[in-house]
């Protein structure tokens, strides 16, 4: 099976994008249209809520709700990504949304100043994406097989769904956020994003975040292996 994590984003933003554009038709709407961009990342993957409240006076409410958002929305799809059922959400879980936040402190860019084309601003993000899933996969395959083997000769027969689910998850846990400690990244990649201006604020287009947070983590990784059951 070929899976694909973080195809969904966390649309919260759409209503704390928006700058006041007061001021910004100067000769330094270059750098203010890029530090713009760069805050969006930085709140989405890094959690840099400060900076982004200063600079958009979202409240820090909703900064602080849209960061714990998109890395639930990882957590959540990394389980997917494994098969992984939890039936005891409130402990196991918290386990991978701490492993989203780590994962996504390692994104790697560059926002470069905006630039016209014609009558648009256009800023270039370029992104290193990272490559965990594939980083791992010869890892975690090991795993699941020896972990397949220990449920074909019975070495859980034993436990309860929740005991089986937390061994299993904890084992592929911790080879996750031990490779973040090493992390490793695909091929960069760039994505040109337009700046909008609509009356009085100025932002970016759904379409235009959707294809840098497509870009944040590289996960075309296939495998055959799949978990056994208890």
């Amino acid at each position: 099976m070929k899976y694909k994590i973080k195809k969904i984003t966390c649309l919260l933003l759409c209503f704390i994008l928006s700058f006041s554009l007061v001021g910004c038709r100067d000769k330094k709407a270059e750098k203010r249209y890029r530090d713009y961009v760069k805050s969006l990342i930085a709140i989405n993957y890094l959690g840099a809520t400060d900076d982004y409240v200063k600079a958009t006076g979202a409240n820090q409410e909703d900064a602080d709700a849209l960061y714990q958002a998109n890395v639930e929305l990882l957590a959540d799809n990394i389980l997917a990504y494994y098969g992984i059922t939890l039936s005891n959400a409130s402990t196991m879980r918290q386990g991978y949304v701490d492993l989203a936040k780590n994962i996504y402190s390692k994104v790697n860019y560059k926002v470069s100043n905006a630039y016209k084309d014609g009558t648009a601003y256009l800023v270039d993000v370029t992104i290193y994406p990272i490559d965990i899933f594939a980083q791992t996969s010869e890892e975690v395959n090991a795993y699941i097989t020896q972990f397949n083997e220990a449920v074909a000769n019975g070495d859980y027969n034993d436990y309860t769904m929740e005991q089986y689910e937390t061994e299993f998850s904890t084992g592929l846990l911790e080879i996750l956020n031990t490779a973040c400690l090493n992390m490793t990244y695909a091929a960069e990649k760039v994505v040109t994003v337009e700046i909008i201006i609509d009356d009085n604020v100025y932002y970016i287009s759904d379409k235009d975040f959707l294809a840098i947070d497509e870009a944040i983590i590289n996960s075309a990784v296939s495998t055959n292996i799949t978990v056994g059951p208890q």
